[in-house]
């Protein structure tokens, strides 16, 4: 059992967001084969924080004991925008987050604890394991009809030069999807490695 904890940062007027994950593995035997799973375990979303709350909620949370069994969580943090302020301050706290900058495209690279990954990639991981049946939910966490709401708002549409261009419809949010999607994208891509099962 693995946690992982995905930031999406966000200025004072927007909301930040914080998804924790439990990834799961679990062995064949004589019915299913064996395989892996995530379930949702705790979601929250803030508004008008400063830079410096934000830097103090997310500690309080890595630091929960339930997130704490065995081997510390993996820390994600949506480095893109003010991501980059976030990123240093939590490092002057000796934080060090598997820092990921959301790009355009497909493509995937990574420096270090340093991703670069483009959105429909990352989107693209969550949504096949979210149809696959592999993302599990408490139907009655109280924040969930709002995550609900946030993965039908987001469309994707196709530019006249060919790229996919990803978002919330106007008026809409993407902060709580996007911390969960990095979550699900480093535990199929990263933590799994690709390997299927």
């Amino acid at each position: 059992m693995t946690f992982i904890i995905g930031l999406d940062p966000a200025q004072l007027r927007d909301w930040s967001a914080i998804a924790v994950v439990e990834m799961k593995y679990t062995a064949a035997d004589a019915a299913k084969p064996a395989h892996f799973r995530y379930e949702l375990v705790a979601m929250n979303r803030k508004q008008g924080l400063p830079y410096d709350r934000i830097v103090e909620w997310v500690i309080n949370v890595i630091n929960k004991p339930e997130f704490n069994q065995g081997q510390p969580p993996v820390f994600l943090l949506d480095a893109t925008g003010v991501g980059v302020a976030v990123k240093d301050m939590l490092r002057a706290k000796g934080v060090r987050p598997k820092a990921i900058t959301v790009t355009t495209g497909e493509a995937t690279t990574r420096v270090g604890p340093e991703f670069h990954i483009g959105k429909a990639r990352l989107i693209g991981k969550f949504l096949g394991a979210f149809d696959a049946g592999k993302v599990e939910h408490n139907p009655n966490m109280p924040i969930w009809p709002q995550v609900e709401r946030e993965m039908l708002s987001f469309r994707a549409e196709m530019s006249a030069q060919g790229r996919v261009k990803m978002e919330a419809e106007s008026g809409e949010n993407d902060d709580m999807l996007f911390a969960l999607a990095m979550c699900i994208w480093y535990g199929e891509e990263i933590l799994r490695g690709g390997k299927r099962l």
